[in-house]
């Protein structure tokens, strides 16, 4: 397969700094008609919730919102929106810590979101913390994940709960698990359906890639997950419902990732098929990186040339960028659904990240193309990343921190 690149011939025309605005303000821009950008040019900082832009005021302490505002970004305006937001508590103990606090939420044209402060607490000697937090469950609107956790860096150890929104109620995901592998345990990534998860545990002399388990919530089973497959893996990432990829490092002399193989794992039968066989790991502090990029069940294959593949590890399938070629200062994001990859390359000598070239690849749809961008170093870049799976955002401000920008890119 390929992905044809085309790179496109007009450039963005990046906004710069101007007068700072009484509130919010937007303009709009296309470029080569392929590409809809949005300048939200700010007095401070505003926040994106999905589709809305959101002002949110909060205590002192930063644990209760006390005013909130939205607008729908339409075309060159900024309506303002009413969301029907609840404030819920969380109150639960756990292994003898009580966890407390308030958040809030809402559901809009189907889609949840939610705002939760500072909730970390710290004990009255100094010697114990605790905090909690909260993440999205992929297609639902009525539950979110409630991550309970001790400790920070390699002493962070995580409990977690599914939190009904419409009752309150907690429901625990690990019934009669092991106490012992979760008291080792920095988290867990799970299945969309909730019925399996992958627990990672901290890494360690003798596992220095960490360890990771396979927990089946309907079996109470668990089970390492070097033992699958039988090709000894050090981690796993879920393709889907019924496959895992399974991660084979090695290491080089100063323990950093060097080489890995990879497997597609098939839950029901138990068989592991290679995809990719003892292949350099991606660093990007080398002079000349090349090697793979993982992300899930994807990965983007880079040769010491800078030709690119993208690789479908479930498979086995690739896609070769044609036309294209990898820089050092290329990278690439995969998109929340997983069938697109945000392309930006970036300047080194600017202050930010200096975003020279902008691109998304449909993996779908088997095209990729960038386009230019000139006046980036008229702004502080600070960060960027999908908003949802058709928009990429980039967060700015002048370079006297005065006024903010929030810039968004519909491919």
């Amino acid at each position: 397969a390929v992905l044809s690149f085309f790179h496109m011939e007009e450039r963005e025309q990046v906004p710069s700094g101007g007068t700072k605005p009484e509130g919010p303000d937007i303009s709009q821009a296309e470029i080569g008609a392929l590409v809809k950008a949005q300048y939200i040019k700010m007095d401070k900082y505003y926040g994106l919730s999905g589709s809305l832009l959101t002002d949110l005021t909060w205590s002192e302490d930063r644990k209760t919102l006390l005013d909130y505002k939205f607008w729908e970004v339409r075309d060159n305006e900024l309506i303002p929106v009413q969301v029907d937001m609840q404030a819920s508590q969380v109150d639960i103990t756990h292994n003898n810590i009580r966890y407390q606090g308030e958040f809030w939420w809402y559901v809009q044209d189907g889609q949840l979101d939610y705002f939760a402060g500072d909730n970390r607490t710290v004990d009255t000697d100094g010697e114990r913390e605790w905090d909690w937090n909260f993440s999205f469950v992929p297609g639902r609107n009525d539950v979110l994940l409630l991550r309970l956790s001790t400790g920070r860096q390699m002493e962070y150890v995580e409990y977690p709960f599914l939190y009904h929104l419409n009752t309150g109620k907690t429901e625990e995901l690990f019934t009669g698990l092991d106490p012992d592998v979760l008291a080792e345990s920095d988290g867990a990534v799970w299945s969309d359906d909730f019925r399996l998860a992958l627990i990672t545990g901290h890494a360690s002399a003798e596992f220095p890639n960490g360890r990771e388990w396979l927990y089946s919530r309907e079996t109470g089973t668990l089970t390492d997950v070097r033992a699958l497959g039988g090709v000894g893996a050090d981690s796993a990432a879920f393709a889907d419902g019924d496959t895992l990829i399974l991660y084979d490092m090695t290491d080089n002399v100063d323990g950093g990732v060097q080489y890995v193989t990879l497997y597609s794992y098939d839950l029901s039968t138990g068989l592991a098929v290679k995809t990719m066989e003892q292949t350099p790991y991606y660093r990007d502090w080398e002079e000349n990186p090349s090697g793979v990029m993982t992300f899930g069940s994807r990965c983007v294959l880079i040769s010491e040339e800078g030709q690119v593949q993208v690789v479908d590890l479930k498979t086995g399938t690739r896609a070769t960028m044609e036309g294209f070629t990898f820089q050092k200062e290329d990278d690439f994001m995969i998109s929340p659904s997983g069938n697109k990859l945000l392309y930006f390359s970036t300047d080194s000598k600017t202050e930010g990240l200096g975003i020279t070239r902008l691109g998304v690849a449909d993996l779908e749809k088997g095209v990729f193309f960038a386009f230019d961008r000139e006046g980036y170093e008229n702004l502080h870049e600070e960060g960027i990343g999908w908003s949802d799976n058709n928009t990429v955002s980039i967060n700015a401000s002048t370079p006297d921190g005065e006024t903010r920008y929030l810039l968004l890119y519909q491919f």
